[in-house]
């Protein structure tokens, strides 16, 4: 994901990229990587490396509020972030605050529960998920057959959703000046048993473009300011549009653009950047990209290589 952004920014300018030398992250050649002083505090070294830079966008987990940390910081030192902020940051990084707010504004969503808010006696389902309220991706999710089960895996910092039946699909948004734009769904390969996610696969046929692109639009308007950048939103696509489902929504960049990029004409970071304009066309047909868990990409069943 970070080389995918890396070199498409590349291409529109200079790109600085803050990196722990520990690490070996094969970022493009046209990309200049800024080493990390492990013995000193990681946010001042980020704010004097994007100090000078005409914008900034973060890659970081929801977990322990360090995404909303890092946008804080840079944004408090004057750095143009481009990334959500204010109570869209605060309700999207909490996953029961979503389901509150969906629950008020009807957005169609799981049965959620938290600690403090337990399900009925008798209430069913027909497997349990418990997830943390801060987590990232598909991290620390666990699945139960029994409600019994699930509750005694359920602490103050989690929560309970009833499984949902359907297709996983997740659709991106660009949002620069309130002005959204939409980006082709694309289906999720999520494992049954322990709800890891494996890649994904799109753009998805148009039917079901219709059916993602309607129920994102009316989740992003139940949302409080402010949005700005890409927000990702998984959803489950039932056997009628009528049950489908939002799960959640991403303040930040997703695996999904490594594959999203090879959909589009353009440059999708030239959009990010509040740049491009007009419709986003695809260039490829149906289901023709696809990507695993680790940034693959295949294109047409062809592996893509970018080194």
């Amino acid at each position: 994901m970070l080389r995918s952004l890396a070199t498409d920014l590349a291409e529109l300018g200079e790109v600085a990229v803050p990196v722990d030398p520990q690490f070996e992250l094969p970022l493009p050649d046209a990309v200049a990587p800024i080493a990390i002083d492990q013995g000193q505090p990681l946010w001042p070294q980020w704010v004097s490396i994007a100090q000078d830079c005409d914008a900034a966008i973060i890659i970081a987990p929801e977990q322990d509020g360090i995404l909303a940390q890092a946008v804080a910081m840079l944004r408090a030192s004057g750095v143009d972030v481009v990334m959500s902020s204010g109570d869209f940051l605060r309700v999207a990084g909490d996953k029961w605050e979503t389901a509150r707010l969906f629950n008020t504004h009807q957005v169609p969503h799981p049965a959620t529960f938290s600690a403090t808010n337990l399900p009925a006696p008798g209430e069913q389902a027909k497997r349990w998920v418990v997830k943390p309220r801060d987590g990232c991706g598909t991290d620390r999710i666990q699945t139960f057959d029994t409600l019994a089960d699930a509750l005694r895996e359920l602490t103050d910092r989690s929560i309970l959703q009833a499984w949902c039946e359907g297709e996983p699909v997740s659709v991106g948004v660009i949002v620069n000046g309130g002005q959204m734009t939409l980006l082709p769904a694309v289906g999720q390969q999520i494992k049954q048993k322990s709800c890891a996610y494996a890649g994904g696969r799109g753009p998805l046929p148009d039917r079901a473009q219709q059916r993602v692109t309607s129920l994102a639009s009316y989740a992003l308007a139940a949302m409080p300011p402010f949005a700005r950048g890409f927000v990702g939103l998984d959803l489950i696509l039932a056997d009628t549009p009528a049950d489908d489902k939002v799960i959640e929504i991403n303040a930040r960049l997703t695996t999904s653009y490594v594959g999203l990029r090879k959909m589009v004409e353009g440059n999708l970071a030239e959009r990010l950047l509040g740049q491009g304009d007009g419709p986003v066309r695809c260039c490829v047909g149906e289901e023709a990209v696809r990507w695993s868990a680790d940034g693959q990409v295949w294109v047409d069943g062809e592996p893509v290589d970018e080194r």
